[in-house]
């Protein structure tokens, strides 16, 4: 992707004094619009006045674009980027909001007719799927592909713009959502094939940084002649599947896995012709859904395929990995192709995609729209706190690790967490819907994951309480032997108290939401062992990142602002900030020498 250099204002048009380029910027999360900036290069930012409060054009237009960018705002403030100039994706401080609508961060804004009645001059806005945003001050990311608007020879309008998807903080908050025209406040009122990029400036302070963009051509690579084997058997190669006896053949309009009759022990062999639009090289990827990547997945009888371009071999899939890509050098032309895989493990879906981008081309899909019988299929297992936490024991991913002892604790407030009960850590918190279950409890497959649904933080998964011999010892990776996890305890409401033993001392670990799910405070209660006569040295790690900075309110910003600390109650120790082999830690020394010490703290995202 092309990266936009923020080091200067020359890459912008006729910029207006209310827009800068700086080094760092933070803003007081309870403060109205308050923003301080330090000089340097990096960030662009926009501090409107009464007198400066231009909208800022970069200089360069698009048509088809896929753009990510991140941007932080402080508390009330709205701004929004500009897809062409004309169709509007929302930054905005909606920190909290329980119902969003399309005026909240990540909304695309409604359109706007003053002629029409005085209820219906604003129409067609779009909320996003789930409020996905972040505390005042942090940085928020949002991934945009966006799809310009078709035109015939004549200047007519054949199809309208699309936002294709839209990710909010790792979300996807829509999807194919068709714009009918320009939306509010747009810089220009026609529809066109390109246009700049745009982001408002007349409105609030808002920081941008990390622009990077990729545009693209607008026609596709099309696909003519396609033709499909079907056989069945155990192979143990592609190689074998030429030998294979075929059952059934015939056209088809392309790549389409529905051609399967039964989920185990199948082959299939496409051919035909691509036709490139441009001259580039082209990057071409074949995922297998039913590889999932687990142990048992390492065999090659699972399943495998090879594809070839002008008797080129692009890619061979080993069934090791889920996605495989390969690149291929293609001039502008017809092209004949053959894809061959084939399936040896019943129970999933015989579920396979074909993809390609590059060349100027964004990414593509080249499987078939076509409507062939499809195998029934499981629709997705969703929970959902209602009017009580909801705890969920079971696997989860952490940092591409399958982690087998977790517990996943939902509230009806939407604030949620993963914690590994071997080590009495932290491994996610999260806002939104809470999680996906199918692979864990449909036709229990060897991952088993559950999968959390909202926009994710993801700590270390080290313990969380350690016993150092010094102030300066590195903070060790597991709790060892002399940890022993007692169960947890549920209080009136249905939160859990995690109970575990760690050396001389015994630890009550308690997590629940407050301030109307803005924050999720930890209470860890440590007490002293009736055998045990000295608990010094034990400390408790709040945070690791990057950088750890103190604010001016007493609270921390963690990791290049990714989200904060506020320490509520230290048991009359200081907490201290120390750098360690992977950035900076925040800890907390106890004890519990007296019998009993609490240590509070509330996470804010």
């Amino acid at each position: 992707m092309s990266v936009q250099q923020l080091e200067n204002l020359d890459d912008f048009r006729p910029v207006g004094r209310n827009w800068s380029i700086v080094g760092d910027v933070t803003s007081d999360r309870n403060t109205l619009n308050q923003s301080s900036l330090t000089s340097g290069t990096g960030i662009l930012m926009n501090l409107p006045t009464e007198m400066a409060r231009d909208n800022l054009f970069f200089d360069w237009e698009h048509g088809d674009i896929e753009l990510e960018l991140e941007y932080l705002m402080p508390k009330g403030s709205n701004s929004g980027i500009y897809l062409q100039g004309r169709y509007e994706i929302q930054m905005f401080d909606s920190w909290g909001v329980v119902r969003p609508t399309f005026s909240d961060a990540g909304g695309i804004y409604q359109r706007w007719n003053p002629d029409r009645p005085d209820d219906q001059r604003g129409f067609e806005g779009h909320a996003p799927l789930m409020n996905v945003s972040r505390a005042p001050g942090l940085w928020q990311r949002f991934q945009i592909r966006f799809q310009a608007p078709r035109f015939d020879g004549n200047g007519n309008k054949i199809a309208n713009a699309k936002m294709v998807k839209v990710v909010h903080n790792g979300v996807v908050i829509h999807e194919n959502v068709e714009l009918t025209g320009p939306t509010r406040a747009a810089a220009f009122s026609d529809e066109a094939a390109m246009g700049p990029l745009m982001i408002q400036g007349d409105h609030g302070p808002v920081a941008v940084r990390n622009i990077r963009y990729r545009r693209f051509q607008p026609n596709r690579m099309t696909m003519s002649d396609v033709r499909f084997k079907y056989s069945q058997g155990f192979i143990e190669s592609v190689s074998e599947i030429a030998g294979m006896t075929v059952l059934k053949e015939g056209e088809i309009d392309g790549i389409d896995w529905r051609v399967s009759e039964v989920d185990d022990q199948v082959a299939v062999t496409f051919d035909g012709n691509f036709h490139v639009p441009y001259s580039g090289t082209y990057q071409f990827s074949l995922k297998m859904d039913w590889v999932r990547g687990d142990p048992h997945d390492l065999a090659t009888e699972i399943g495998g395929g090879v594809f070839v371009v002008d008797g080129r071999t692009v890619l061979t899939h080993a069934g090791r990995e889920q996605t495989v890509s390969g690149e291929i050098d293609l001039e502008a032309g017809t092209h004949p192709f053959t894809l061959s895989y084939f399936k040896n493990r019943g129970g999933l879906l015989p579920n396979i995609s074909l993809s390609v981008q590059g060349g100027g081309l964004p990414l593509q899909s080249l499987n078939s729209p076509s409507s062939w019988p499809s195998p029934p299929r499981v629709g997705s297992i969703f929970v959902v706190p209602a009017a009580e936490p909801a705890l969920i024991r079971g696997f989860v991913n952490h940092d591409g690790e399958k982690k087998t002892h977790t517990i996943a604790v939902g509230h009806p407030s939407g604030v949620h967490y993963t914690m590994d009960l071997r080590e009495g850590a932290l491994l996610h918190v999260w806002k939104g819907d809470f999680l996906e279950t199918t692979d864990m409890w449909h036709s229990r497959g060897t991952a088993q994951l559950a999968v959390p649904l909202g926009s994710v933080l993801t700590f270390s998964g080290r313990p969380t309480v350690a016993l150092l011999a010094a102030e300066n010892t590195a903070w060790p990776d597991s709790m060892g032997s002399n940890y022993t996890f007692n169960g947890y305890k549920l209080d009136e409401y249905g939160y859990p108290s995690f109970q575990y033993q760690l050396g001389g001392i015994s630890v009550s670990d308690y997590l629940r939401p407050e301030h109307d799910g803005q924050h999720l405070v930890r209470e860890l209660t440590i007490r002293t062992n009736e055998s045990q006569s000295d608990a010094s040295n034990y400390w408790i790690r709040v945070a690791l990142g990057a950088d750890i900075s103190e604010l001016a309110d007493g609270s921390y910003s963690i990791d290049d602002k990714s989200y904060y600390v506020s320490i509520e109650e230290t048991g009359g120790e200081k907490a201290v900030v120390r750098s360690s082999g992977d950035g900076q830690e925040l800890l907390i020394p106890v004890s519990p020498n007296d019998g009993e010490v609490t240590v509070r703290y509330a996470l804010i995202w």
